[in-house]
């Protein structure tokens, strides 16, 4: 029945006669863009609603309301922030002998930056305190979303923000081919979302320097499915008033998404910084970006397909150097993953897996290289850290995030493979 459902929306409300791999790839990678962002919501919702019900998750669970938190935040040495983070609804088809698809297995995953690092925290056990803007209490893709993620390790802070229930992010693989991801803008944040997000972090970052610590580590993502609006400048705001009063106590980790525009990412980069202490993470298509937006490089000068290893390294120390960072974490898929600080490069070629699904394999490195770091592990742990988390995840379906078992097997191929960190000494 819920294979009949699904098709049934694809065919209504984009125009599919039969479904075939030909006609579905055309209609996500077309006829599904040119949709308004409330069309675009309503399918994804009506897709999300049919596979929930279908796995038939329980009832109830526990409730979360304002700041009401699991734990003390002196617990916990990593804090995330959550502006965006849907449900993500994966649909694997098969093609059967006639050429049309089959529906041979659906999953849902909690999903959205700083979503899927908790997820790993609390799978091996290491608590993280959580901001994160979530949608209408009771909603079915709100509750099934929070379950999703929610556990003993992680002390959450939810802002609900507007009438509506969660969103949803579907994705269609078809005989193994990931098809680009069906999503939407969400809606503009209001000033009191941003403020309420704002106040938040810096009660939960007082709750955590209670524990004595010297310093703790803070990571968000910026960029994203919300559009940027310069009058509330969301990252820029938060940054800037941590650093007001916490100075270099707080060590951000930056990630970016592909959506930032040049505006949203040189708000959070051009910001004074008494020391370097913060850390940025895109991947290549985003570090083109960054140097393009930031003057670096000139347009057409660098591809992402084509940028050279070396280049990687000279434009990172250049924007590092300019931006007065802690380092530059460039993030490279299946190549590995680059560091640039100011005194040494450390670098980590790719372990080489099956790969099932990327969704969420760069919040799961991220989330190894806090996780080596929050221990007190150097940075060349942290980088073979992550490169192994990221791996693990990729080597999975859906935005399922890595599991110790899973990094186990990550270490094993690692060894068998000879993937250890290489350091370079920068004169």
């Amino acid at each position: 029945m819920i294979a009949m459902n699904i098709k049934d929306i694809l065919s209504k409300d984009l125009g599919i006669e039969k479904l075939t791999p030909a006609s579905l790839k055309e209609a996500v990678e077309c006829r599904y863009d040119t949709l308004p962002d409330k069309e675009k919501r309503r399918i994804n919702r009506e897709i999300a609603h049919h596979v929930i019900k279908s796995i038939k998750l329980p009832r109830g669970g526990r409730s979360y309301r304002g700041t009401e938190k699991t734990g003390p935040a002196q617990d916990a040495g990593v804090l995330g922030i959550n502006y965006f983070g849907p449900l993500d609804v994966t649909l694997q088809w098969k093609t059967a002998p006639g050429g049309a698809l089959d529906l041979a297995g659906y999953r849902i995953d909690s999903g959205g930056d700083q979503i899927n690092v908790s997820k790993v925290f609390g799978a091996f056990g290491e608590k993280i305190a959580l901001v994160a803007r979530t949608g209408r209490e009771g909603g079915e893709i709100t509750g099934a979303w929070e379950r999703g993620f929610l556990s003993d390790s992680v002390i959450p802070s939810f802002i609900r923000d507007g009438q509506e229930d969660e969103q949803a992010a579907v994705y269609n693989i078809i005989d193994g081919e990931t098809l680009p991801g069906m999503f939407e803008w969400a809606d503009g944040l209001s000033g009191e979302t941003v403020e309420n997000i704002n106040r938040e972090t810096m009660t939960m970052l007082e709750g955590m320097f209670k524990g004595g610590r010297d310093s703790v580590w803070m990571t968000l993502s910026a960029g994203g499915a919300i559009r940027y609006d310069s009058r509330l400048a969301c990252y820029a705001t938060l940054i800037k008033r941590i650093k007001k009063q916490y100075r270099d106590r707080v060590k951000i980790l930056i990630d970016f998404k592909f959506m930032a525009g040049s505006e949203e990412t040189m708000s959070v980069l051009d910001i004074p910084r008494e020391k370097p202490q913060d850390i940025i993470k895109p991947n290549l298509e985003e570090f083109v970006n960054i140097l393009n937006a930031s003057g670096l490089a000139g347009p057409g000068i660098l591809d992402k397909n084509t940028i050279s290893e070396e280049a990687v390294k000279e434009y990172a120390m250049k924007l590092r150097k300019k931006y007065g960072l802690l380092g530059v974490l460039v993030s490279m898929g299946k190549d590995g993953l680059i560091l640039v600080m100011h005194d040494k490069i450390i670098k980590e070629k790719g372990v080489r897996i099956m790969q099932a699904c990327p969704t969420a394999a760069g919040d799961s490195l991220k989330a190894g290289f806090l996780y080596a770091l929050s221990k007190g592990r150097s940075f060349e742990e942290a980088v073979h850290t992550g490169n192994l988390f990221g791996a693990g995840t990729a080597s999975m379906e859906g935005s399922e995030t890595v599991t110790p078992r899973k990094f186990a097997e990550m270490e094993a191929l690692a060894r068998m493979q000879n993937v250890v960190p290489e350091k370079e000494t920068v004169a």
